[in-house]
């Protein structure tokens, strides 16, 4: 039985848009064209936690239809300040700085490291594998409890622990 919509969470919904999908006639976001539109692809860390020992670029920039390879360092040197977000730590009022790309290291797997910017979505995809990334990897705890008392595996040294008290987003004036 299908009930109307409007009956509350958890209530079955008449659904309109399967077929088109199943059919292959859906149209997604990735599937717009504009003229001059250029693809960004993200190379991520395949490490929880791990210095940047080094990002080579060069490769990927000589790649026919790349118009940009942007690391950490880039974002550095364009002004690009951290995300404002205000994760304190107990005791201080010490705020991690958490940057669009990392300068230093990555936190967590999957965490973007640099961005390719072409002309298309395959050039981009392309030149991100010829991004050459040296890590140091360093220790990573991923049960909760250890984390709070782990001292070899600090996110941010400059907290000087990994557990946050208060955690605020936005701006609360606007």
């Amino acid at each position: 039985m299908t009930a109307s919509v409007g009956q509350g969470i958890g209530s079955d919904i008449a659904r309109k848009e399967d077929l088109r999908f199943l059919a292959g006639r859906g149209r997604y976001t990735g599937d717009l064209e504009f003229p001059g539109l250029a693809h960004a692809v993200m190379l991520r860390s395949p490490h929880a936690h791990a210095r940047l020992a080094a990002i080579d670029t060069s490769r990927a920039r000589a790649v026919p239809g790349v118009l940009a390879v942007l690391t950490g360092a880039d974002a550095a040197a364009d002004g690009l300040h951290a995300i404002p977000h205000n994760q304190i730590a107990p005791g201080t009022q010490k705020r991690s700085p958490h940057y669009v790309l990392p300068r230093d290291k990555a936190r967590f797997v999957g965490e973007a490291v640099a961005m390719v910017v072409a002309e298309t979505a395959a050039i981009a995809r392309d030149a991100a594998e010829l991004i050459d990334v040296q890590y140091e990897v360093l220790p990573a705890v991923s049960v909760t409890g250890r984390a709070a008392a782990e001292k070899d595996a600090l996110l941010w040294e400059e907290m000087g622990r990994n557990v946050y008290v208060e955690v605020e987003v936005g701006d609360a004036a606007a």
